[in-house]
């Protein structure tokens, strides 16, 4: 079954914002989301786009991942397909944090799958060091700085993430990319 993460994500902030010893109106500076729109994710009264969440995640210096918190056998098969996910996109991007951050290894895994149509801007990761993209089904387009990378399965892309990029599928068939970000 696959359920909604938001209600849980804001329990998160909200618990790393008080052991922050931050307020609204100074995890609203740091993230540039409005504190109104904080305080609606925090009581679950939100369901923010995964651009918002990476700006509370960066301004609060802290991983993508921390806010999922994903508990996960330490050994043992993941059934990604039953692992909550993340919808963007009208539903047409699905986001699997399914190696949270870990701070030994430095860093987190997502699984994502881009629908037909499916359009996300991924703001800039200043805490991150380096992204890798591997396309394992269909095609679909990263753009940064003003390119276009069209990336057809297999293909992979190894990127700095200091600036905005958009993945996107202008195609008719489903695209499916690893995602692992480097902190």
């Amino acid at each position: 079954m696959i359920t909604d993460p938001s209600r849980k994500i804001g329990k998160v902030i909200k618990r790393i914002r008080t052991e922050q010893d931050l307020t609204l109106e100074d995890v609203a500076k740091l993230t540039g989301v409005s504190k109104a729109m904080l305080g609606q994710i925090e009581r679950g009264e939100s369901n923010p786009t995964i651009s918002v969440f990476w700006k509370i995640a960066s301004g609060l210096r802290i991983s993508f991942s921390e806010l999922l918190e994903e508990d996960v056998a330490e050994y043992g098969i993941i059934d990604i397909d039953a692992m909550d996910a993340v919808y963007e996109s009208e539903g047409k991007m699905k986001l699997v944090d399914v190696f949270p951050f870990n701070p030994i290894t430095g860093f987190e895994y997502f699984f994502i799958e881009l629908l037909p149509g499916a359009h996300h801007v991924s703001q800039e990761h200043p805490n991150a060091v380096e992204e890798y993209i591997v396309v394992t089904e269909g095609i679909m387009n990263l753009e940064m700085d003003g390119v276009n990378y069209e990336l057809k399965a297999p293909a992979a892309l190894v990127f700095t993430p200091n600036n905005t990029h958009t993945y996107s599928n202008p195609y008719e068939d489903k695209a499916v990319f690893q995602n692992i970000i480097k902190y």
